[in-house]
């Protein structure tokens, strides 16, 4: 069944299938409550109507859900529509570990280990919520772009308990990485995820799986009887320390694994410290090549080799009793002098060893220092001047640290390392950056969408417009295709509507008063100045206006706005020869008969003849045209009068159109 475009749970938008298992099928999708990718994992349709299967499904959800860790896939949902089971998780970009080896070969030991410490860390988390995986496989790991492993498909985990067993009565997941327990049908927790993890380990470092065969009930059976090769025997470069873990993860027998992961975990990072000063953590015989004994024989070889013995004891026995019994006083006391010196000397010998090994520990050892946070080249001096070695393992994006600057430290603050050690690092080249979409012919919710789509934060704005319609977009900031950083804020500029006569009062505190002047005859509003003295004020400077910015008035209002005139220097002064000026308490406008204005029409016009009218808007006697006449470029200039005691709005047109319009 293709379900691409449809929508489940009435929220989950299916775009393209990516992915496909043995019981689901798992798609890409989006939430659209939430706005962000998903993976959802479908049932398959064979599996619709088989209840063993569906159980397994809803165990997956159930107990995955729980679980909350950075090396672990995040559970987000689970649901069932029209015969569809399906459960919404983290959508992780990246490869599998199986792809990841079949690409390599094999992978470089440290980075094997780093991977494995992240598996046996989410296992930690599983394990202490008693969650046991039993399908750890390189399959169900996967590796995202920054180099994080996370563990998917708890497709057969189940809450454990004291009496748990072979979940569902039969043997599922992939046979080359069981456990022997597991391969037998029997008692299953969480060291045979541990032995699995061993496996996964084995097959990254030396490209080879530990047991295969023709079929999965051979390899099953040498899971149970054979004994692989040494890794360290298949490739001599592998650290005898990662050998000896990955040969303790692998024992046979339950008690002889770690006890946990976090076990595991901790002779991981050791193996990272001190890759070749091995892992004293089980005997070595236990893991040589060699064929395990033929069930009953070793039985019978004990057995004669026991009747053998009874038979000399029978014999012999006593007379060699009676031998053994007959030391004389000297020989006793000879012997405990030998065992005293031989007490000294090993006594004498430790204490050697306990003061060469302190001479040389703390000598070549540094601590290593953080440097998360600093630029690259900060960071290696730093490294440097500790006789450390700096290298950088991948550059990486990221919004937390800019351009250049380290993002991860392969071993923490306070680490102590040898000198000349390397110190992996991983480097920022930036947030991911994205190219801001045109929105500005989109309705606001599609715009919204839009912006939200890639990742940027969508704000909207109200502005006053002549030209746009009432809640449509005029504009945006930044601008169409602009690079940006994700998260990036795009402000959405809609249209208040249009409103004939009304403008909204610009801020002209802090204008100079010719500066102000310009300001508001654009506005469209009259102007009326006052001048005050205030020397603890900028001199020059507006430093007041009545009507505050950013409020809706009728074009024509009057606007009072007060200059702090200090030096008596003020462009239009209404004062006389006085020392001190006088405020003015009217408007700017001249007060003699009349007002005689001057307009070029040397340029004007389409034709070189045209029709010249100049109106004025006043609140006293509304449109009125004060001029018209038929006027050529040759006329260079036309001398208009405005009548005494208007003032408000004069408009200039050519040909019946508005050609200028000036505040007087």
């Amino acid at each position: 069944m293709d379900l691409v475009g449809k929508i489940l749970g009435n929220r989950y938008e299916v775009l393209e299938m990516i992915g496909s298992g043995g019981m689901a099928t798992v798609y890409e999708a989006r939430c659209k409550l939430l706005n962000r990718k998903v993976a959802i994992k479908v049932l398959k349709d064979e599996f619709s109507n088989d209840a063993e299967f569906i159980k397994r499904f809803q165990v997956e959800a159930q107990s995955a859900a729980s679980l909350s860790h950075p090396n672990i896939v995040s559970i987000y949902d689970v649901g069932n529509e029209d015969g569809l089971h399906y459960i919404v998780m983290e959508l992780i970009k990246g490869k599998t570990l199986k792809e990841v080896i079949n690409e390599d070969g094999k992978l470089k030991w440290d980075i094997a280990t780093n991977i494995a410490s992240q598996i046996a860390s989410g296992l930690e988390q599983a394990h202490k919520n008693h969650i046991v995986h039993r399908d750890i496989k390189p399959h169900n790991i996967i590796i995202t772009k920054d180099g994080i492993a996370k563990v998917t498909d708890f497709g057969i985990a189940k809450a454990v308990s004291n009496s748990t067993i072979n979940a569902y009565g039969t043997t599922v997941g992939s046979v080359h990485y069981f456990s022997p327990e597991h391969a037998r049908g029997g008692y299953t927790d969480e060291k045979s995820d541990i032995y699995s993890l061993g496996v996964v380990l084995y097959e990254m470092v030396t490209g080879k799986l530990p047991f295969n065969a023709d079929t999965p009930v051979s390899v099953a059976l040498k899971h149970i009887q054979e004994t692989p090769a040494e890794p360290i025997t298949i490739d001599s470069s592998i650290p005898q320390a990662l050998n000896d873990v990955i040969i303790k993860a692998m024992q046979k027998e339950v008690n002889d694994r770690y006890a946990s992961a976090s076990m595991m975990n901790a002779d991981l990072q050791k193996v990272l410290r001190t890759p070749n000063a091995g892992i004293a953590t089980q005997d070595k015989n236990l893991f040589v090549t060699q064929k395990v004994p033929i069930v009953g024989v070793t039985d019978r070889m004990e057995t004669r080799n026991v009747m053998t013995s009874d038979i000399k004891i029978k014999n012999g026995g006593e007379e060699e009793m009676k031998k053994s019994k007959k030391i004389t006083k000297k020989q006793a006391v000879v012997r405990l002098l030998l065992y005293i010196l031989l007490a000294i000397a090993i006594v004498f010998i430790s204490m050697a060893a306990t003061i060469k090994i302190m001479d040389g520990m703390d000598s070549s050892n540094v601590v290593v220092k953080k440097i998360v946070g600093m630029h690259k080249d900060e960071a290696q001096a730093v490294l440097e001047d500790l006789g450390l070695v700096m290298e950088i393992q991948a550059t990486v994006e990221s919004s937390q640290y800019p351009k250049d600057y380290i993002t991860y430290q392969e071993y923490a603050e306070g680490r102590e390392l040898k000198a000349g050690a390397t110190v992996g690092v991983r480097v920022s080249k930036g947030a991911k950056t994205v190219f801001v979409p045109d929105v500005t012919t989109m309705s606001i919710e599609a715009a919204k969408i839009k912006i939200e789509e890639n990742k940027l934060v969508f704000k909207q704005e109200t502005i006053q417009s002549s030209e746009v319609p009432e809640g449509e977009i005029v504009s945006q900031s930044p601008i169409f295709n602009t690079e940006v950083e994700e998260g990036t804020e795009v402000i959405v500029f809609v249209s208040a509507g249009v409103t004939d006569g009304m403008v909204v009062v610009p801020n002209v505190v802090d204008k100079t008063e010719a500066e102000a002047r310009q300001i508001l005859d654009t506005a469209k509003l009259i102007i009326t100045v006052n001048y005050i003295n205030e020397a603890s004020k900028p001199d020059g400077k507006v430093i007041n206006q009545d009507i505050e910015e950013g409020t809706m008035v009728s074009e024509l209002t009057e606007i009072v706005i007060t200059v702090n005139n200090v030096n008596g220097k003020v462009e239009n002064p209404n004062a006389g020869n006085d020392s001190e000026p006088k405020p003015n308490t009217g408007t700017t406008k001249p007060e003699e008969e009349g007002e005689t204005i001057s307009i070029d029409v040397s340029k004007k016009g389409v034709r070189d003849v045209f029709t010249l009218k100049v109106e004025v808007q006043s609140s006293s006697v509304g449109k009125k045209i004060i001029y018209e006449g038929v006027h050529s470029r040759n006329d260079k200039t036309v001398n208009v009068t405005i009548p005494k005691g208007l003032s408000g709005m004069l408009r200039v047109y050519i040909d019946d159109k508005l050609d200028s319009e000036m505040v007087f």
